[in-house]
């Protein structure tokens, strides 16, 4: 019995220098990529940190994002492909809009790949971020009233339900990337359900695009109608949506 407690007790330590050991790790990583981003900085010009604040500003006008994304020319994808990045971590914008105007210049499967190449990146940062620097840090880029609502994934990794989450139109999916980084949830795990979650939402962004760049306005407005009913159906019912999921959250544990 005492060799049994021995072991298990040496076997709880043995995961806490690996937890210890993969923190340090991260943090070692995230220090290198920061020393990395000023060198740069430093190396090439110091108005980039200008030209950052009004890159941000100019998130926020529609008509700035298209002169900004169709100014770099062959180099487009790339703007946009940051740009929709950018929007997932830092940007209070709704990533649709973007991905309409992916769907609108590139066509709907350039545009629906790029704009998933894109959330790909910015999922990514968005849930390393949250897993360094934990809650504190997270309520600054989530409204708490958003991290109260959904405390209950936190200390479940709940992979069915968060894929359901992100299938949900309409849903605070950015949050929810930091919200997942709180969470027990394998990174590779975490971009599986994001990004093929996302695609349904993405796919129906572009084809409006798409739509509205072959002045096909009938059918935009079919695709328009959809997805507000669709959006409604879920604003309504929001509550009872959420309630069956942390219904189903407490059948599976």
């Amino acid at each position: 019995m005492l060799f049994r407690l021995e072991k298990r007790g040496f076997s709880f330590n043995a995961h806490l220098m690996t937890v210890s050991f993969l923190k340090r790790k991260s943090w070692i990583i995230f220090l290198l990529l920061l020393g990395i981003a000023f060198l740069l900085v430093y190396r090439f010009n110091s108005q980039i940190w200008i030209k950052t604040i009004e890159f941000y500003e100019l998130l926020h006008d529609q008509h700035h994002l298209k002169a900004i994304i169709t100014s770099y020319g062959a180099y487009s994808p790339i703007a946009y492909i940051l740009i929709q990045a950018l929007q997932v971590v830092i940007a209070p914008i709704p990533g649709g809009l973007i991905e309409f105007m992916g769907g609108y210049l590139f066509g709907v499967k350039a545009g629906v790949f790029y704009s998933i190449i894109g959330s790909i990146i910015g999922s990514w940062i968005a849930f390393i971020l949250a897993r360094l620097f934990e809650r504190v840090a997270v309520e600054k880029f989530v409204h708490i009233r958003t991290m109260k609502k959904f405390d209950y994934l936190i200390g479940h990794e709940g992979v069915i339900l968060s894929f359901l989450l992100f299938l949900i139109p309409g849903f605070p999916k950015d949050a929810l990337c930091y919200i997942l980084g709180l969470t027990p949830m394998h990174l590779g795990i975490f971009l599986v359900i994001s990004t093929i979650g996302r695609i349904p939402g993405t796919l129906m962004a572009c084809l409006q695009g798409g739509k509205a760049f072959d002045h096909q306005y009938i059918t935009l407005l079919i695709l328009f109608g959809v997805s507000a009913l669709i959006i409604m159906v879920f604003y309504i019912y929001h509550d009872e949506i959420h309630h069956l999921i942390k219904k189903l959250r407490k059948v599976r544990s």
